[in-house]
């Protein structure tokens, strides 16, 4: 009964914005739309199959609509135990998918759905032959945390520029049986077509760190003796921690950087902590052992490389110039050893060239653009009115014009 209720609910959406349900119309300046840290631990919702035209949801081209429709017992399970799937049905740009898997996410800006909720939608949970393009699932984050609403698409792209692995980022507008929640970043999910864009292949182990299972727990998963096997594996072999455990013995060995050499991209390292710097996230690995996955390259380098995630807090001056000295077990002992400290001089300056190179100002813009009247018909964004959408825009792409110089003279570049 539940099922027919949400396919029922389904045929009778508007995809038409006239009612109030849609995104901003014509008068918003925008084209009619028919029809879009800490990330928790699951499985990755890959389908196996090779995406059809997948991408087509993340960019700056438009913001996709994304409709969730719930019965009242979907609702009630989710209040009840929030992080928990449910049976659902899902329209993106007027595209139906029955008996989706739908819960909601988030740690530090988790909200429940009287809230601006945000969400993980799991095409297959419940139809194994279900796929969106070939993909399983849509991870739709509140930016909560976020007075831009361009924090995700700018710092993930700054990653990217670094060389460095970093998801793909659009925008949508979600509504919730008709009532509309509003702007949302839609970040590409962790997955095994994500480790071959970004790695060149599959056959590795991806595992998440910092606190991944809270707020149901505060168990910590970090490089120490006590704390690996708190790691999450999200894709790859079931090891029982072995690739972690070589990284935890090579960091307390006594020749430590020839060691751990062996075992991690030692420059990968330098320019990913380089880049926590850069985009002002206090709240990732090197500065607060948060927020952060890692993946264990077994089919290319076979070392560990380091991967961002929950960038939703970046760009604040909350870590200011302290944001070099890291105390991560990983980082801090490497700055702690001179041969392990040097890569840091030695990657720093072709970092900055390479972000410079990336015009992310202009990225920023195009965002902005995007995104401004979607912003302003929000009825569930957090952007505090003493400050102003436009004050921290202005604020932001200053970041954007001086961080560089600043980072540079952190990590002693000439």
């Amino acid at each position: 009964m539940v099922l027919l209720l949400a396919v029922a609910c389904v045929g009778q959406l508007n995809l038409d914005s006239s009612d109030g349900s849609g995104p901003p119309g014509n008068d918003s300046g925008v084209e009619p739309i028919p029809g879009d840290t800490s990330e928790e631990p699951e499985d990755t919702g890959d389908t196996g199959e090779e995406p059809d035209g997948y991408d087509f949801i993340f960019g700056l081209d438009k913001v996709h609509t994304v409709e969730i429709v719930l019965s009242d017992e979907a609702k009630h399970a989710l209040r009840m135990a929030p992080k928990e799937y449910v049976d659902g049905a899902v329209v993106v740009d007027g595209e139906a998918f029955e008996h989706v898997g739908v819960r909601l996410k988030g740690s530090g800006s988790f909200s429940d759905l009287s809230g601006k909720a945000a969400f993980k939608i799991d095409f297959n949970r419940y139809d194994a032959d279900q796929s969106f393009h070939g993909k399983g699932k849509l991870t739709l984050n509140n930016m909560t945390h976020d007075e831009t609403q361009v924090h995700e698409v700018v710092a993930y792209a700054a990653f990217a520029a670094a060389g460095l692995p970093a998801a793909r980022v659009g925008y949508a507008w979600v509504t919730v049986n008709e009532e509309v929640y509003g702007l949302y970043s839609n970040v590409e999910t962790a997955d095994r077509d994500y480790l071959e864009r970004n790695f060149g292949n599959r056959d590795g182990n991806l595992y998440e760190g910092g606190y991944p299972f809270y707020p149901d727990s505060w168990d910590h998963a970090d490089f120490t003796s006590g704390e690996v096997d708190n790691f999450q594996l999200e894709t790859g072999t079931d090891v029982e921690w072995d690739d972690l455990e070589a990284v935890v013995r090579a960091i307390n060995a006594a020749d430590m950087e020839p060691a751990l050499g062996e075992l991690v991209d030692l420059d990968q390292y330098a320019r990913f902590q380089i880049m926590e710097s850069w985009t002002g996230q206090w709240d990732g690995y090197a500065f607060a052992s948060n927020n952060f996955r890692v993946y264990v390259d077994h089919g290319g380098t076979e070392k560990l490389h380091m991967v961002p995630t929950g960038l939703d807090y970046c760009f604040t001056s909350y870590g200011g110039s302290r944001m070099v000295r890291a105390s991560s077990p990983l980082g801090a002992q490497c700055q702690g050893d001179a041969a392990c400290n040097a890569h840091f001089a030695e990657v720093i300056e072709d970092t900055m060239a390479r972000v410079e190179a990336a015009d992310l100002d202009a990225l920023m813009l195009e965002a902005e653009t995007l995104t401004r009247p979607y912003v302003e018909d929000d009825p569930r964004n957090y952007i505090d009115e003493k400050r102003g959408l436009d004050s921290s825009l202005a604020t932001m792409h200053e970041w954007l014009a001086t961080q560089s110089e600043k980072v540079g003279r952190w990590y002693g570049a000439e």
